[in-house]
């Protein structure tokens, strides 16, 4: 792609007017939802520390009429694996009462899209020239929170993506996929970012700059809390992660399931890359393939605004990438221990390392791994117990072949058995191990008590 990016008005993918800029940046009011994100690694020059943060504006109209927009940022210490989080809503309701204001203000056509919260005012618009006229792809973002610990968080930037925008699944979908069981989503990610400015969290104040980081923007028909799956916000969830790699290569990685159908993936899956050369066009490859080998628990002072399914919910952790057709082969580790936010339903985002292979040549890359996919049935646990025993250091015979019979328990639905299983062989201490054992014997009780 040349530099024909660089100047309004742009085509995206030429004969698909949804993909046209400026207007692609602003909102889709014929759209039910519209998201905006943006996230990005920050170094203060001063202190040596470093930083990562996100947000997310969501415009939410299901039905075309009901508000239920929100706002979230959060910040990171990439030195300490501190985290603050930060989510306000406009919901029903609240926003239904006369003379109620929506906090969520945008602009078709541009981007220009701001949040009122007792915060503060959160905005992210793009830059003019003295003329008035927009200068393209150059923003200024305006950040403000209280994270969950009660410390004022305040970042201001200034950005300037140095890549054009992508195209979610480049020319094998030209950026219209199929998103939470919606087929008529369109996505596009753009990398490269020039960002400068200032980041205050508590009594910490520091000017930042950095380089790694995305903006993503997404747009859905019906809305997106489960405007494709009947209504139910989980009958769909997701693993997505953006890659900045030390060689230049952008990756964005989507795998979706349906949790109504044993978790099964679910189109969109793939990687879309992104390369530093403009004369090499973004490709797709849709064999990718993620082991995990660790979860993480939910944590219970983080609550979604839609009631939980269950008390005890695990998360993708740790894990590895492969992909035969990009010769990817990669472990990603997270940089913040379970960053969890406050959004609709169970959903952890934060900074991610990854080292491995890329086209067979050595790559180390900074992300952001995103998952909604909260595992709390019977099953599922025996998948996070089963996958916590087969990666423990050191290794657990005894406690794999318990493991092996309990799988097959389950399977049978002799779960009453399975319970007297694990409580004989549950540790005294309050491990990882433990709690997970804890955890499964609940459900299965439960499930058991229910079925006898």
């Amino acid at each position: 792609m040349n530099d024909d990016w660089r100047s309004y008005p742009f085509q995206l993918v030429p004969g698909d007017g949804q993909l046209d800029f400026p207007a692609a940046e602003g909102e889709h009011p014929d759209q039910e939802s519209d998201t905006w994100f943006i996230a990005g690694q920050l170094d203060a020059a001063e202190s040596g520390r470093s930083f990562a943060f996100l947000t997310i504006f969501n415009k939410n109209r299901p039905g075309g009429t009901i508000v239920a927009d929100f706002y979230t940022m959060a910040l990171f210490d990439l030195d300490s694996g501190e985290y603050g989080t930060y989510t306000d809503y406009d919901m029903p309701p609240a926003n239904m009462e006369p003379g109620a204001q929506r906090k969520l203000a945008m602009a078709p056509g541009y981007l220009e899209v701001s949040y009122h919260c007792s915060a503060g005012t959160a905005s992210w618009t793009a830059c003019r020239n003295g003329d008035g006229d927009l200068l393209p792809f150059t923003y200024r973002v305006s950040l403000v929170g209280e994270d969950h610990c009660g410390r004022s968080m305040r970042l201001d930037l200034a950005v300037t993506p140095t890549r054009a925008p992508t195209p979610v699944g480049a020319s094998t979908y030209n950026g219209k996929i199929v998103c939470f069981g919606q087929s008529d989503t369109y996505s596009y990610f753009q990398t490269g970012m020039a960002m400068t400015g200032t980041l205050r969290w508590g009594d910490l104040v520091d000017e930042v700059s950095g380089s790694g980081g995305h903006v993503d923007r997404q747009w859905f028909p019906k809305y997106a809390g489960g405007g494709g799956s009947g209504g139910d916000p989980r009958a769909r969830s997701h693993e997505w992660r953006t890659i900045n790699f030390d060689n230049g290569v952008d990756l964005s990685i989507w795998r979706q399931f349906d949790r109504t159908n044993g978790n099964a993936l679910q189109p969109f899956t793939g990687v879309t890359t992104s390369y530093p050369d403009p004369a090499m066009p973004p490709e797709c490859a849709e064999d990718v393939e993620v082991v995990i080998s660790s979860y993480v628990r939910w944590p219970e002072t983080m609550r979604p605004l839609v009631r939980p399914l269950a008390p005890a919910r695990y998360m993708p952790d740790r894990h590895r990438i492969t992909c035969a057709t990009l010769k990817l082969d990669l472990i990603g580790e997270p940089l913040v221990a379970a960053p969890a936010h406050g959004l609709p339903i169970e959903y952890m985002e934060g900074p991610y390392r990854y080292r491995g292979t890329l086209w067979g040549k050595p790559v180390t890359g900074f992300a952001f791994n995103e998952r909604s996919l909260a595992l709390y049935r019977d099953w599922e646990l025996v998948e996070v117990l089963a996958t916590t025993v087969a990666n423990a250091e050191p290794p657990a015979p005894d406690v794999q072949t318990m493991v092996d019979q309990l799988v097959r328990l389950v399977a049978a639905g002799r779960r009453s058995e399975a319970v007297e299983l694990l409580t004989g062989v549950r540790p005294g201490q309050k491990d990882t191990l433990a709690t997970i054992l804890d955890d499964l014997i609940a459900v299965l009780s439960v499930e058991s008590a229910n079925n006898s």
